[in-house]
């Protein structure tokens, strides 16, 4: 057993210094003995473990600063829509403000010619209400659409990315 274990070693080195070993098998000749294996037949042509980890490291720094960007594009965009959709509230808010304040007075007078001053009050303030609740209702979906404010998209790259380098690292490792 120490004998072959020195034969299958001083090929190696021959093989390597490019020597006439170069086409022997692990029982010492290419003689095509059926038993005969080459002795590089095992051995894999990947590229070495630093470059496949420098390659791996730069492909990292590119697709980081991409997933950079998107975030901040992602970000920018749901800040416009719940923008949106304060902007609907307020209008909501004003609307309701001004409404009272330019028909309230018009509106009561003009029912209280039919109906009682009091429920001419009362019908004209529901009315107002229910304009208020449709602004409130339209400007509340607007904010929801923008919600949760994180970037979803790049968490799941993110996600993915993280499961892409482990099966490429136990590729590289095996």
């Amino acid at each position: 057993m120490r004998e072959r274990y020195q034969r299958l070693e001083a090929q190696s080195r021959q093989r390597l210094n490019g020597g006439p070993a170069l086409n022997a098998g692990v029982n010492g000749g290419s003689n095509g003995d059926p038993g005969t294996v080459p002795l590089m037949a095992h051995v894999r042509s990947e590229p070495p473990l630093p470059e496949v980890l420098s390659e791996a490291a730069q492909a990292s720094k590119q697709l980081f600063t991409q997933e950079l960007q998107l975030a901040k594009t992602e970000m920018t965009t749901k800040a416009k829509q719940a923008g949106k959709g304060a902007g609907l509230l307020g209008a909501a808010g004003i609307t309701v403000l001004f409404a009272i304040a330019a028909f309230s007075a018009a509106a009561i007078l003009g029912l209280a010619l039919v109906l009682p001053a009091w429920l001419a009050a009362l019908i004209v303030g529901v009315v107002y209400a229910v304009i208020a609740g449709c602004f409130a209702i339209a400007g509340r979906a607007g904010v929801r659409s923008a919600t949760p404010l994180m970037p979803e998209q790049t968490v799941r790259t993110l996600g993915s990315l993280g499961g892409q380098l482990s099966r490429a690292w136990r590729r590289g490792q095996a």
